[in-house]
């Protein structure tokens, strides 16, 4: 029975193209996200694959310190604005959406981040 159901996830994925789709967004989100970094200092870094995203959060790019506070904060703040994630290492913020979000749902995730970070870097804790 299980192989029987992994089996029809597979055919399912291929039928939907769902992994293209998933490679071809994850693309966009991380060219989104870089341009980000151009305008808020406390990231870091972007990495990712597919819609594996990770934004490393640092209080400074020369030293690479770990901005871990202002990533909670940061986390907390979009969960009140509906976006959810986890962090690893305390400072890393990782997207892992479904493989069937949307363009226009991931745009609203990167803008709510956009948005938290900003108002974090600006010194809106709470």
């Amino acid at each position: 029975m299980c192989s029987t159901a992994a089996s029809a996830e597979i055919e399912y994925l291929e039928k939907n193209r769902i992994i293209d789709h998933a490679a071809k967004l994850g693309e966009y989100a991380i060219e989104r996200l870089r341009a980000l970094k151009s305008s808020h200092p406390l990231i870091g870094n972007i990495a990712g694959v597919g819609l594996h995203l990770g934004i490393d959060l640092v209080k400074d790019r020369k030293t690479k310190e770990r901005a871990v506070d202002e990533a909670e904060i940061i986390m907390y703040k979009c969960m009140e604005k509906g976006l959810a994630f986890k962090t690893i290492e305390g400072n890393i913020v990782t997207l892992r959406p479904a493989l069937i979000i949307s363009k226009p749902e991931m745009d609203r995730a990167i803008d709510i981040l956009d948005e938290v970070i900003g108002e974090v870097e600006a010194g809106k804790h709470y």
